[in-house]
């Protein structure tokens, strides 16, 4: 009887096993910002997973990054608003049929007030020239995307290239770009879908829309399966199936936002969008990233030191604050009993482990313009990631400043008693007595803060030759697919840390 019971509870097991280690069939899709800012694939991703019992893996960057992802065999599938770069994808090869989804169109919006008189504007040309002249603030995505590469072309057909500190390059998605232009009372350039999405959060208008230029078709693309064997090429065929078959299309059409329509279907029945495959020889792409990165560190580019630089000086002026904040606190907390202390300890190793997106998160909701600070305008600046890194390592420091003092010779109490030293007296004399252990505090918090990437993203906004820094750089770079760049910064990451790890090594030596 008890192996029959044995036998009933193995065979139970087995089955919950297979249960949870059953395979479900999974498609890669790569989508836009726009798309996922909006909502709409909230509605048409579940809808496409229930109707065929499959699990959609959905990555949300911009479409250039979308199309790198479609040639490295990363993705299955690509719904993309960038027409130009998507046909020399199929053209090259990497992807099989480009297939009309939808559309909506790009709108100029701006703050209250309009300081460059766009509202008149002629043309969509004419409003950027204006915006141009009169040096107002100009938000851009700045991250490859379709929306991005439509701005640069709009630019470009005016004969300018802004670069002059009126134009934010931001590094971040649309919806990120809405809420920094409202910020900054600032212009930008986005599409309709995301803007609607948004309007209840920003005091932005539009002051230009319609034309033939603003133009925003989203298609449907297929990685190659002779690219890229791991493809799940039946998957992909079936979400293309139905992301333009009646049901999705009446899904796109019925999805709606504060009464308005996000997106127009605009699939068509023919396969008329095949285009020539030219297949091109493969490269051995991160070793050739890999030279280029080191190109960049040995030639000293100016726009990758800017970044390392921005890194160290918001880093090295918060871990500044940070110490003459914590060490006499830590100090003071080691040399005196006093009700809660234990309970102050407790905190102090809680708010250690404390994550960086969480800081980020708070600090935004007390300097954004609604916030407690907001008046001061410090959101998306250089001042509001020292801020947010300080809030982050005094607990860092505070803590191991106090190890440091418990953990000094018992005999220095005796003495600083016997020579009558008061508090100062005494709190100057173990300082210099821990003096090893309080700098290796200090360069642990310094650690802490340069690595850190949630804080910067958040309260700097990663803004070109302003505030990004070292880890919110990589984080766009490799978003935009400029894996040199990227790698350089990792590297120059790696040396600062290891130069971190060596000093902190060298005191903690000198302490034993």
């Amino acid at each position: 009887m008890q192996i029959i019971q044995k036998l009933n509870i193995t065979l139970i097991l087995c089955f919950i096993f297979s249960l949870v280690n059953a395979e479900t069939d999974t498609l890669r899709l790569a989508i836009t910002t726009t798309t996922e800012n909006s909502g709409l694939m909230s509605v048409l991703n579940p809808a496409f997973e229930s109707e065929y019992n499959v699990k959609v893996n959905t990555v949300t960057v911009g479409s250039g990054q979308a199309l790198r992802l479609g040639k490295q065999g990363d993705v299955d599938v690509l719904l993309t608003h960038a027409p130009e770069d998507e046909k020399q994808f199929v053209r090259s090869g990497y992807g099989l049929k480009r297939y009309p989804v939808m559309h909506n169109e790009f709108i100029l919006v701006g703050p209250v007030g309009n300081p460059a008189g766009i509202n008149d504007a002629s043309s969509i040309f004419d409003a950027f020239n204006r915006i141009g002249v009169a040096g107002s603030a100009f938000v851009s995505r700045d991250d490859d995307s379709g929306t991005h590469k439509k701005e640069l072309s709009i630019w470009k057909e005016n004969g300018l290239t802004p670069k002059d500190d009126w134009y934010v390059r931001a590094g971040m998605g649309m919806g990120s770009v809405l809420l920094l232009a409202n910020e900054q009372s600032a212009y930008t350039l986005t599409d309709r879908g995301t803007y609607i999405a948004f309007k209840e959060k920003i005091d932005l208008y539009i002051y230009y829309q319609g034309g033939p230029v603003l133009y925003n078709p989203y298609h449907v693309i297929a990685v190659n399966p002779e690219r890229h064997p791991d493809i799940n090429n039946e998957l992909a065929e079936k979400y293309i199936t139905f992301i333009t078959g009646d049901k999705g299309q009446n899904l796109i059409k019925g999805y709606q936002l504060y009464g308005e329509q996000l997106f127009y279907p605009e699939a068509v029945t023919d396969n008329s969008a095949l285009e020539e495959n030219t297949i091109h020889a493969s490269r051995n792409f991160f070793l050739d990233a890999t030279i280029s990165s080191f190109n960049l560190i040995v030639n000293f580019d100016g726009p990758l030191f800017h970044v390392v630089w921005t890194s160290l000086k918001v880093s090295l002026i918060a871990v500044l604050i940070a110490t003459l904040i914590s060490i006499p606190l830590g100090v003071f907390v080691a040399l005196n009993n006093f009700t809660g202390k234990n309970f102050l300890m407790t905190c102090l190793n809680t708010l250690m482990a404390l994550p960086t997106v969480v800081v980020g998160l708070l600090l935004y909701g007390i300097l954004n313009r609604q916030g407690l600070l907001g008046s001061m305008s410090l959101l998306y600046t250089p001042l509001a990631i020292i801020i947010g890194q300080c809030v982050l390592i005094v607990p860092v420091i505070w803590n191991l400043s106090i190890v440091a003092v418990n953990g000094a010779d018992p005999r220095l109490a005796i003495t600083c008693t016997s020579l009558g030293a008061n508090f100062i007296q005494r709190s100057i004399i173990y300082m210099s007595e821990v003096r090893f252990a309080l700098i290796a505090a200090v360069v642990t918090g310094f650690g802490r803060a340069i690595g850190e990437v949630g804080i910067a993203m958040m309260l700097g906004g990663n803004i070109h030759g302003y505030t990004r820094t070292m880890t919110t750089a990589i984080a766009l770079e490799t978003s935009k697919g400029d894996f040199e760049f990227a790698l350089a910064l990792g590297f120059m990451l790696l040396f600062v840390a290891f130069i971190i790890n060596s000093v902190l090594q060298q005191f903690q030596l000198k302490i034993k």
